[in-house]
């Protein structure tokens, strides 16, 4: 699975932050290796088969949005690294933008919250941790 969410970083979880800022990568890397194609790409935003497809055009979109994780993530105190890749096509084609629909947000929203871990980490801004010392996807956290 490789999430791509909608909603500002701000509002997601520690657990889903830091897996959408690992995920998304797999879209521009994928497109640098030339393994993508555009047929069949699904017109609006969605969720299940065609969520990636519907981002392979849309590089300006996953830049901008993997700057906001990663600055998310460093304002939450996690050492994360940058790994956007170096060696992208310049096709402008490849690098649209998207501007999220309100009916893409609901649906992302929803989305989030029925998948919402039994006890979401919401770690402010400000804070030092190291990704190191997050509890793994399963693992209990030690934070009420």
């Amino acid at each position: 699975m490789t999430r791509i969410n909608l909603v500002p970083p701000q509002e997601l979880c520690d657990q889903h932050l830091l897996a959408e800022h690992r995920e998304l990568t797999r879209i521009p890397n994928a497109v640098a290796r030339g393994r993508y194609h555009l047929r069949g790409q699904p017109a609006d935003y969605k969720l299940g088969e065609g969520h990636v497809r519907f981002f392979f055009d849309k590089l300006a979109f996953l830049q901008r949005r993997y700057q906001m994780l990663h600055e998310e993530c460093r304002a939450r105190g996690f050492n994360v690294q940058n790994i956007w890749p170096q060696d992208l096509p310049t096709d402008p084609a490849l690098w649209q933008d998207y501007q999220p629909t309100a009916i893409a947000l609901a649906t992302n929203r929803a989305r989030i919250a029925e998948r919402m871990p039994k006890t979401p980490r919401f770690t402010p801004p400000g804070a030092t941790k190291s990704r190191a010392s997050c509890p793994a996807k399963n693992e209990p956290s030690p934070i009420p």
